[in-house]
């Protein structure tokens, strides 16, 4: 998947400013025009929010059931993975 700069650029900058999932989402789709499903896929191939997704998932209840409900709805596509000692990894993006 070829992600642009400017999608990059916004991707870090609101990891910067800590902005929240739903809105770093929310201005993915709105700038790229991606579906769900893609826009997750370029928030996560920011190595930030890859890295902080994966403590919350593991950390937050919220998150962790969210989590969850992915792997669930996406099955075998899923972006995340549950190991047989119950930890849920963000599986790295492959590289282009």
């Amino acid at each position: 998947m070829r992600i642009s700069e400017n999608i990059l650029a916004l991707v870090d900058r609101l990891f910067q400013a800590q902005a929240t999932w739903p809105e770093l989402i929310k201005q993915i789709r709105a700038e790229s025009g991606a579906d769900l499903f893609t826009a997750q896929k370029i928030a996560l191939s920011h190595q930030g929010w890859r890295r902080l997704c994966n403590q919350r998932i593991n950390r937050d209840r919220d998150c962790r059931k969210q989590a969850i409900g992915h792997i669930k709805h996406y099955g075998p596509n899923s972006l995340i993975t549950l190991s047989i000692n119950e930890t849920l990894a963000i599986d790295e993006p492959p590289a282009d």
